[in-house]
């Protein structure tokens, strides 16, 4: 049967693995650290494409 989480259910948990990072170690550094290159990756990966499609630099 479900029951609403309590404090005591929390306490051992970070931050991190509440909500949708609900696994262990989410908040590692090497999880932490792919995430950000990947994130910032694809940031910058836009960025190329969308002034290459706008000024059509070679």
């Amino acid at each position: 049967m479900f029951h609403a989480p309590t404090k005591e259910d929390y306490k051992a948990v970070s931050d991190l693995n509440r909500g949708i990072m609900k696994f262990e170690g989410a908040d590692s550094p090497k999880v932490v650290t792919i995430s950000t290159v990947l994130l910032l990756g694809s940031i910058t990966a836009l960025i190329i494409w969308a002034l290459q499609a706008a000024y059509a630099l070679n």
